[in-house]
């Protein structure tokens, strides 16, 4: 039996596990995995695989459809109740042969809706619960805290994502490139890894980007939006919130830049151009991008910030200046950048502008004083008592009045 497990990165391997594999959650051994079981992760090196190599495979590898028994998503990986996370889920549901499953964590109503996480009338909502016609539903109640998918009576229904681009096209598009540009086979390995690691880490950014924007408009007050920077969030976090049902995003404009071409952000605009075409505008630079509207409700720096000190506030104050009233401006520097700004940096650029919110950059929530975020994790709950302490990495939201 072929059993797969994601993870989201190598040190949480043994607790994501041992959470299946422990009698505490599957006490009928309903879902609980085999003993052969091949761990993924998304920045494995390992691209030649073979399931009983011993190694540590990347899950964006290109699998068969209809050749996996069951794939198992483990209790660290950041799996988010939207439309990227959606559309990971269902093209998971292709790669599993017939009998098998995608066996993943779900949350409490409550605890899902705060974090963003994905709950039991989440799935059923969005993959058609077997109530609504006669055979076999897509979703499985296994035990507390554990779910299995697979493609019942009726197929899921498509939903609009960057990450379908990424699923379907991703490997081709990096071949592409390499073909392209005359480059060597050796190549290939670094060139797969930077363009799926650019949508793996942007897939973060527009989940969290995404509800700040719901908490504060909720899902039906039109806003517009201005992704600023050099990287492939700029492109991909416009895209992603562009598509999403979640929120109402009548304009998005980002910046083009070396990240957008990277991430092939033109190419998704073409792929979901019926949707985007009258929603997405591309600026040479971030005065451009700021000049286009004459307000925004929401402008976002993901990793945006330079070592040039004067020229990081001067870029600050002009997005704060073409911020409507009650706008948002959403600052963030993450581990995945180099020269990161730190959590003092930070308070130094961003004190002026008065109180700032802080969002958990590994759960879509608001970091409260004094006020712990649950995870099944315990590794990525101390991580979350580490961050809301620190500071370091989170989302930080200011508020015009």
């Amino acid at each position: 039996m072929t059993d797969l497990v994601f993870h989201k990165a190598e040190k949480y391997i043994q607790e994501d596990l041992e959470y299946y594999f422990s009698g505490e959650r599957d006490i009928h051994s309903q879902v609980k995995p085999g003993q052969n079981i091949y761990s993924f992760v998304p920045d494995s090196r390992h691209l030649k695989m073979a399931y009983d190599d011993g190694k540590i495979g990347n899950l964006f590898y290109p699998f068969a459809p209809g050749t996996v028994d069951r794939i198992y998503i483990g209790i660290s990986f950041p799996l988010f109740a939207n439309n990227w996370g959606a559309a990971l889920l269902r093209h998971l549901m292709t790669l599993v042969k017939p009998g098998g499953c995608v066996v993943l964590p779900v949350y409490p109503e409550m605890q899902a809706s705060e974090k963003n996480y994905w709950s039991r009338s989440i799935l059923e909502n969005i993959f058609i619960s077997r109530s609504r016609w006669k055979g076999m539903s897509n979703i499985w109640a296994e035990n507390d805290g554990v779910m299995s998918m697979r493609i019942g009576r009726k197929r899921p229904p498509h939903v609009a994502s960057t990450a379908n681009y990424l699923l379907r096209q991703g490997s081709q598009a990096v071949v592409k490139k390499m073909i392209d540009l005359e480059e060597t086979s050796q190549d290939l390995t670094q060139a797969f890894i930077d363009f799926h690691l650019a949508h793996w880490h942007s897939a973060k950014h527009s989940a969290i980007v995404e509800k700040i924007i719901q908490d504060q408009f909720g899902r039906k007050t039109p806003v517009a939006v201005c992704s600023l920077g050099e990287d492939a969030a700029s492109s991909l976090v416009a895209l992603e919130c562009a598509l999403s049902p979640y929120i109402n995003v009548k304009t998005a404009v980002y910046q083009e830049n070396e990240g957008e071409q990277l991430a092939n952000s033109q190419q998704i605009k073409q792929f979901y151009h019926h949707q985007l075409a009258n929603k997405i505008e591309v600026a040479s630079n971030s005065g451009v991008a700021l000049a286009s509207h004459e307000k925004f409700n929401v402008i976002s720096l993901l990793n945006s910030l330079s070592n040039d000190n004067e020229a990081n506030k001067q870029l600050v104050k002009a997005a704060w200046q073409k911020l409507a009233s009650n706008g948002l401006l959403i600052v963030r520097e993450g581990e995945e950048k180099e020269n990161a700004k730190t959590a003092k940096e930070l308070t130094g650029l961003l004190s002026e502008y008065g109180s700032v919110k802080y969002y958990s950059a590994i759960a879509a929530s608001e970091h409260l004083k004094e006020t712990e975020i649950s995870h099944y994790s315990l590794l990525i709950e101390e991580e979350l008592r580490q961050e809301n302490s620190t500071k370091e990495g989170v989302f930080w939201v200011l508020q015009k009045s």
